[in-house]
């Protein structure tokens, strides 16, 4: 909850969605019962080419629905940061719900001088052992994170001087948080900034999602000059012979083994879509090189 003596500041919220009927309405309610001023907030919904109820369900409600014909998360992403009024963006997904306190916590934040809060991108309320599994492997820490782009706030400001997200390909949200990181702007790990994301509980879609999360992190290591082919060949021997390795937050034994096994088989799942889709991610992200380091305007 806001402290009366600090600043309240206009906050607005960017959700993309897409074919989100089984989860929207529950992201809506989440963000409309925040402990935060509500006109100190706005919600802006951009819709990305659903074809189900999603944008019948968001009409419903007192929130800001706008339209993206291209499919593209980021590119949604975008055109919600540029049409909102709010001192600070702050993003989540269609398949999230806030915690009450969500808002509250980016604004404490960004009255200590933070410039670009992240959240962590690990907490779902499901039970079935697969979306913890999923969980496990994404703990975020003070010192170890990394742009997630459902959990993630900032200065509008300085989204607008870097350009906003990058739509080159996946890992647009980690690739901003590494310009910002390594241009000097104040880039937090915030841990009581949180979501709950609900995952499939398929196997297969989650692996399918890793398998792109490893064409993201093509253009992740293009930004960052560390293109490693080979080290990728490496990274999957050694993870067929590491499948007795602690996972975090791992509760009971049953949960440590599936934690591990699934760990293991997403890292060689990224590792192999890496290797495979090299030279097809290079050709699409060419231009990526010009996403460099920025100048901070001087203050």
């Amino acid at each position: 909850m806001v402290k009366m003596s600090e600043t309240i500041n206009f906050i607005s919220v960017v959700v993309p969605c897409l074919n989100s009927e089984n989860t929207v309405e529950k992201c809506i309610h989440s963000l409309l019962e925040q402990n935060y001023p509500s006109n100190f907030c706005e919600i802006i919904f951009v819709d990305n080419g659903s074809k189900d109820k999603t944008i019948d369900i968001i009409k419903k409600y007192p929130v800001q629905l706008l339209i993206e014909n291209e499919k593209n998360p980021y590119v949604a992403r975008n055109k919600g940061a540029v049409n909102s009024r709010g001192q600070i963006l702050a993003f989540t997904d269609s398949n999230c719900e806030a915690d009450k306190n969500w808002l509250s916590a980016i604004n404490d934040y960004i009255n200590r001088g933070v410039e670009v809060s992240q959240g962590p991108g690990f907490l779902t309320k499901q039970k079935e052992i697969i979306p913890r599994a999923e969980c496990n492997q994404w703990v975020m820490k003070d010192d170890d994170f990394w742009g997630d782009g459902k959990n993630i706030a900032l200065l509008k400001s300085v989204f607008m001087e870097v350009g906003g997200f990058p739509t080159h390909y996946t890992g647009g949200d980690s690739l901003i948080v590494y310009k910002l990181k390594t241009s000097g702007y104040n880039v937090r790990y915030n841990e009581n900034q949180k979501v709950y994301r609900e995952f499939s509980t398929k196997f297969s879609v989650l692996l399918k999602k890793n398998w792109k999360y490893g064409k993201g992190d093509i253009a992740i290591d293009l930004f960052n000059n560390r293109l490693d082919k080979k080290k990728k060949y490496v990274l999957c021997m050694k993870s067929f012979l590491r499948f007795f390795i602690k996972i975090p937050e791992a509760k009971n034994p049953e949960e440590f083994f599936i934690s591990n096994f699934y760990y293991h088989t997403m890292k060689i799942t990224r590792s192999i879509s890496y290797i495979v889709n090299y030279k097809l991610v290079l050709n699409k992200c060419k231009d990526i090189e010009g996403f460099t380091q920025v100048d901070r305007p001087n203050p």
